[in-house]
């Protein structure tokens, strides 16, 4: 059997696009240990879930234009851990620990309201500090004996301020899903 050069490099380059395509994708799954949720990305933004698993972070969201390592702003999306079960009382506990590795830093509420499928959140909004310089937006998610996370975030005020939007998209977009096994 001969073969065709140009076939194997036309293959090599389908195989390269269905590993992006499998990578970047315009919503995804976030799993978890007792809970899972459905988001889309905002409109030109990717969801990527494979560029922040060295930082244990399943879920990255950046915009097209960039990648996860120089995406300015960016988000993640995780589901606590198994201890967590109450969305103020996860707020409180991570604030306090936040607090301990980055300094002092200013806290305030800036929204609450229900997903896409009606689940309660809250955002908080989070100066820079001096042991951490980026602005963020952390929504807190309710769900049934889990607590989701989405993080927004950035360096820059301007980037913060022009893309923030982003996460209101994500949270209208969001969708609990049940795992099974866990009751």
């Amino acid at each position: 059997m001969k073969t065709n050069p140009k076939l194997i490099v036309v293959l090599m380059f389908c195989g390269a696009i269905i590993d992006l395509a499998a990578e970047l994708s315009p919503g995804g799954i976030v799993y978890g240990p007792k809970a899972a949720f459905k988001i889309d990305a905002p409109q030109g933004w990717v969801l990527d879930n494979t560029s922040g698993a060295e930082d244990g972070l399943p879920c990255v969201l950046y915009q097209k234009s960039d990648t996860w390592k120089t995406a300015e702003p960016l988000m993640y999306a995780k589901i606590a851990g198994t201890d967590a079960e109450e969305y103020e009382a996860f707020a409180r506990k991570a604030i306090t620990e936040m607090k301990k590795e980055r300094g002092e830093y200013k806290t305030r509420r800036i929204e609450s309201g229900k997903t896409g499928d009606g689940r309660p959140y809250f955002v908080n909004e989070y100066s820079p500090a001096r042991n951490y310089p980026r602005l963020e937006r952390v929504a807190y998610i309710q769900l049934p004996r889990a607590v989701a996370y989405i993080v927004y975030s950035a360096d820059g005020e301007a980037a913060f301020r022009k893309h923030q939007g982003a996460l209101t998209e994500v949270l209208n977009s969001f969708a609990y899903m049940e795992v099974k096994g866990d009751r």
